[in-house]
């Protein structure tokens, strides 16, 4: 992987080859160590209030899939967003690849999940809010039980990427290069990226590594490439 300081230094910066740039956005590690521009949350549909205005912001593994309770399934779907703006001379995006590592909990079921921009209600002074604790982001709200989403579950745009996953402890979604671009140049758009598992007629899930985990490869990442602009 590669990885950088900045955009502008080659010495310490990306790793450069010809105009193309290539950087990687992973808490406490890259593009440098201090970097905690990642945000991520689990949002769940379920039987109860409670879990429908409520989310573990800063667990470190969470759950994403279809759960069954009391004989009824439910959805557990994750948003993730990262801080851009160190990219400051970017001409095109030319790729970007979101990883999420996973424990998948039965290897002999398949979990689909589809990888869509986010985005929040156009009212909405802001993007959604990882939160604390059981504050925050939740199946019904963009922030702590203030501003509803337009649709329960997370408002989202255009399908980026979908991914089968069974025994896989890596997953890959490559994400519209052009939406990333957007998020580059308009920051204020940066809603991110919204993971749904496609609900089959049964319980199939996974365990998913959160920015807060102690290993820090097991850590949501985004890589993005991009032609230098000027």
């Amino acid at each position: 992987m590669l990885a950088g300081t900045g955009c502008t230094d080659s010495t310490t910066g990306p790793r450069e080859s010809g105009d193309t740039i290539t950087v990687v956005f992973r808490d406490g590690t890259e593009p440098i160590p201090s970097y905690t521009g990642t945000r991520d949350a689990v949002i769940r549909d379920g039987p109860t209030l409670a879990m429908r205005t409520s989310n573990d912001g800063t667990s470190p593994l969470d759950t994403l899939g279809v759960i069954r309770i009391e004989e009824m399934l439910y959805e557990r779907r994750m948003l993730l967003r990262f801080d851009l703006t160190s990219i400051t001379d970017c001409a095109k995006v030319t790729g970007a690849m979101l990883t999420i590592s996973v424990e998948p909990e039965d290897t002999n079921r398949t979990v689909w999940l589809d990888a869509w921009e986010a985005t929040v209600p156009a009212a909405y002074p802001g993007s959604w809010v990882e939160g604390f604790l059981n504050e925050g982001v939740s199946w019904l709200y963009v922030d702590e039980g203030v501003s509803p989403w337009t649709v329960p579950g997370g408002d989202h745009l255009g399908l980026m990427d979908s991914r089968p996953v069974k025994s896989d402890t890596t997953v890959y979604f490559e994400l519209d290069p052009a939406r990333v671009e957007r998020w580059i140049k308009v920051p204020s758009v940066n809603d991110g990226v919204l993971i749904i598992p496609r609900t089959a007629g049964q319980q199939t899930f996974l365990h998913v590594y959160m920015r807060e985990n102690a290993a820090e490869a097991l850590r949501p990442e985004l890589t993005v490439r991009y032609l230098k602009g000027g």
